[in-house]
């Protein structure tokens, strides 16, 4: 059995409030009492993190009776708002499901609150801001026309950036950003996907994806059915949305968390990892094994055995790079770093494909996208407005450029340590 403790005890590459936070949600080894030594500063701070990070409801389920009065009141707030937002994604799915059938297309509900269909979670705990779709090729565009007759718009400012998924398509409400992580106006976004993994950008193939749209099943959520993926290929593709999140260094705690607590309530399960084993070859496997290893590392989860065997399976780099910077993605918002850059060349095959990847995160050539204010219309753009995004693109596209130039000494740093790792390991 593959146990680690809690890292967040003593990680002082995060503000205390952050790791108090993450300390608290370990299964193994759950820690409240860093949460006890926060003052009401430090809490409002913890809130926040857990704003952004997607976290709160889970906090508020582990950690309730430890909170402070106003903290406790401030998330049952925050629950409430997002009952009132559960049923606006419930309409909005039924809603884009009969637009899309009208049109004789087919698609498929990837993430968000499908996957507590799928896995046995509460609607009720699971932070949603968008809808992910699946279509495939000879549906895709009958699929976004439909979704253009509900009112949505294509954001063109994200179109030339690599994603999995035409651009992301919003309705012009009118609605402007309010400091309310709960807002139960915050409209949803749809991201309508071509494609389950991306190998052009990743240089990683995930062999058996292909597959992932014939075994397709429906299942119910709330009070209709909808086309899902089948349980063994939504871990998968919760996975490899994980790690592609990881390897390009935006990585939020919540898919980490949200894998985790499907590894731990899974680990009893023989049936479904028989199946999974039948259904994933090897080399999607191997992906899918990194991300079980930092749900394991970062949240202390339980592994089936046939999990935990895939793990032991790894690359001694890939261990080594664990070693050294399995907790680093967590502290990239405070303490910037490329880490994740060399578990990247420890997955790839050939020193051309190391080259591609290093030089793409190193030296990246394209800008940030403007997407501020994607909700409100053309007609609404005043003057102030604009000269007032210009600005706030302009301070953040020089902060970033500024990380990446700084971040090249420290990439050289840790580089050299995960030489050193892999080669004790014998790599």
């Amino acid at each position: 059995m593959i146990k680690f403790p809690n890292p967040w005890l003593d990680f002082p590459r995060l503000p205390a409030h952050a790791a108090a936070v993450l300390a608290a949600l370990h299964f193994s080894e759950p820690r409240q009492e860093p949460l006890v030594r926060l003052g009401d500063r430090e809490w409002r701070d913890a809130l926040d993190f857990c704003d952004r990070s997607r976290l709160t409801l889970a906090l508020r389920a582990a950690a309730q009776d430890t909170m402070p009065t106003w903290v406790r009141e401030r998330t049952g707030r925050n629950a409430a708002q997002n009952r009132v937002r559960l049923a606006r994604i419930e309409n909005t799915y039924r809603e884009l499901a009969n637009a899309i059938h009208s049109v004789g297309a087919e698609f498929l509900a990837l993430k968000g609150i499908t996957q507590c269909a799928l896995f046995g979670g509460r609607t009720e705990e699971r932070v949603q801001y968008d809808i992910d779709l699946f279509s495939p090729s000879e549906h895709l565009y009958r699929a976004c026309d439909a979704l253009l007759g509900c009112g949505y718009e294509s954001v063109n400012a994200l179109a030339g950036f690599p994603t999995d998924h035409l651009p992301i398509m919003v309705r012009k409400t009118g609605w402007e950003w309010r400091g309310d992580y709960f807002d139960v106006e915050i409209p949803l976004s749809i991201d309508l996907h071509f494609q389950f993994w991306n190998e052009r950008v990743e240089r990683l193939a995930a062999p058996g994806t292909e597959e992932f749209w014939g075994r397709r099943i429906t299942r119910s959520i709330g009070s209709f059915d909808l086309p899902v993926l089948k349980p063994a290929d939504a871990l998968a593709y919760t996975g490899l949305h994980l790690l592609r999140h990881l390897l390009r260094g935006d990585l939020s705690p919540f898919p980490v968390y949200e894998m985790a607590c499907l590894l731990n309530s899974l680990a009893g399960d023989a049936a479904f990892w028989s199946e999974w084993l039948g259904a994933h070859p090897p080399a999607l496997r191997r992906l899918e094994a990194v991300t079980f290893h930092l749900s394991s590392r970062w949240f202390g989860c339980r592994l089936a055995e046939q999990a935990a065997d895939e793990i032991r399976q790894l690359s001694a780099p890939v261990h080594a790079w664990f070693d050294q910077f399995a907790t680093s993605p967590a502290a990239i918002p405070y303490d910037f770093n490329k880490d994740e850059l060399w578990l990247h060349c420890a997955l790839l095959d050939s020193r051309r494909q190391v080259w591609n990847v290093a030089r793409r995160r190193l030296l990246p050539l394209n800008l940030p996208p403007r997407a501020r204010g994607i909700h409100v219309a053309e007609a609404q753009w005043t003057w102030r407005k604009r000269l007032e995004e210009t600005l706030k693109y302009l301070g953040y596209s020089c902060k970033r450029t500024w990380r990446h130039l700084v971040g090249l000494l420290q990439v050289a740093a840790s580089g050299y340590r995960w030489w050193l790792s892999a080669k004790s390991l014998g790599a």
